[in-house]
């Protein structure tokens, strides 16, 4: 079962069972490099950063994007990832040329961006081609 499933979403899982089933979510295991048998630890940071918000109390506030939003919120838009998702945020991390010194709340906030972008993305993509 995924967490996008209204009837499964955490209230008081642990956070081993919560990364469990986001890793489901956005398919895990298809992040291997076939060519080293690994997976980029920045992966397993984004599942991180999703279970985390999963976990957070859904009455509270977070910042996504420098913005106070309700927590519930974000958790709806969270439950939207999937692996096209998380991917989309790997590669354009890895082009970021800058220091970024928050990084746990820049991948959040790319992380949700990244559901309200993809199509974009995708379409502006092919237009290049």
């Amino acid at each position: 079962m995924h967490l996008h499933d209204s009837d499964v979403r955490p209230v008081r899982q642990s956070f081993s069972d919560t990364l469990n089933l986001v890793m489901q979510q956005v398919e895990y295991h298809s992040f291997a490099d076939l060519r080293f048998r690994c997976i980029d630890p920045l992966f397993k940071e984004l599942c991180f950063i999703i279970s985390e918000v999963f976990l957070l109390n859904p009455e509270s506030v977070i910042k996504v994007n420098g913005a106070s939003l309700p927590l519930s919120l974000v958790q709806e838009v969270f439950s939207q990832l999937r692996n096209e998702h998380v991917r989309l945020v790997f590669s354009n991390f890895k082009e970021v040329s800058n220091q970024v010194y928050n990084k746990k709340a820049y991948l959040r906030t790319a992380l949700y961006n990244s559901v309200f972008e993809i199509e974009a993305h995708f379409a502006n993509a092919s237009e290049s081609f």
